[in-house]
């Protein structure tokens, strides 16, 4: 063989290498809309494909504000997952402002039985603030991710969904989602089994995220405490409140993000309640075992509070 013809077959081999290594380098783009949407979508992913959280840590879905660093991020996406049923209720706008034609949107909430949001614990000023909860999209609650078996649901159809877009790396996705479903099935048998053995779960909160966990482990969810014109409650306001929680013999009140210390202690201190944390998963920073491990510390939370 002449120097000429090893210099083409040199030529021809490298560059048959070249391409399927650029090729294999090119991972699928995704941007989950927020923390457990995120963590469910990051653990199935893997090293497979590359995962992004849309809202900061410290914004939720509620409140979100178009930026235009995240229409970029949309802008160059295959696929933008979300919790659906109207809680990302900016979505179709900041997906038209990213013009991205091959963008697909995946709403997690396929397949789900849906529930109303729980009842309003009306004080005085009810009439005036017109507030019934979260009722997006089909008029349901759209918080699913709080109750385990949902969230399984929804690690299905975020796994069927990569798999569809990136089927070379199919058998990668399904294992990774089997031993997901494998934790979040001990996740639920744990909240089964402590929540069981407790008599008394009644459940007062200051946000309509909780029907679906309620309604899973046997919570007498009485409802939620409706927002305030202002920070804190008027005092007429105040004693209302203290009388519906006496009426209905709460004895433990839930912090959650967003809401004034002060004014649970001064509940607190006026029913004789305690106060205990629990966290609607709404904020937080992206972590692939954040949804595990802040729902097992909202269980302890319960199981505390209610011993």
């Amino acid at each position: 063989m002449n120097i000429k013809a090893i210099q083409l077959l040199t030529l021809t081999l490298l560059a048959s290498c070249s391409l399927p290594l650029n090729a294999a380098e090119k991972k699928l783009e995704i941007v989950a809309s927020f923390l457990p949407i995120y963590a469910h979508t990051q653990t199935v992913a893997g090293d497979l494909a590359k995962v992004s959280m849309l809202l900061s840590k410290d914004s939720g879905p509620h409140d979100y504000a178009l930026n235009p660093s995240d229409i970029k991020r949309l802008a160059r996406a295959d696929l933008f997952i979300i919790n659906g049923l109207g809680l990302e209720e900016w979505s179709n706008e900041i997906v038209k402002k990213a013009g991205n034609k091959k963008l697909v949107v995946v709403d997690s909430s396929k397949g789900i039985s849906l529930l109303d949001s729980p009842k309003v614990v009306s004080l005085p000023s009810a009439e005036k603030i017109d507030h019934t909860g979260h009722d997006h999209g089909e008029g349901k609650n759209p918080h699913i991710w709080l109750d385990p078996i949902s969230a399984q649901q929804q690690v299905k159809n975020i796994a069927e969904a990569l798999i569809k877009a990136d089927p070379k790396n199919a058998d990668g996705y399904k294992k990774n989602r089997d031993a997901y479903l494998v934790e979040l099935k001990k996740l639920h048998e744990d909240f089964r089994s402590k929540l069981n053995q407790l008599p008394i779960k009644n459940l007062i909160t200051f946000h309509d995220a909780f029907p679906y966990l309620a309604k899973r482990y046997g919570m007498n969810y009485i409802g939620f405490i409706e927002e305030f014109p202002e920070k804190d409650p008027k005092p007429s306001e105040l004693a209302a409140l203290v009388k519906a929680i006496k009426d209905n013999k709460v004895k433990v009140l839930f912090a959650e993000t967003g809401y004034s210390p002060k004014l649970l202690q001064s509940i607190a201190t006026q029913t004789g309640a305690a106060v205990a944390d629990i966290d609607t998963l709404e904020v937080g920073a992206p972590t692939a075992d954040a949804y595990i491990k802040l729902m097992r510390k909202n269980l302890a939370s319960f199981e505390k509070a209610w011993k």
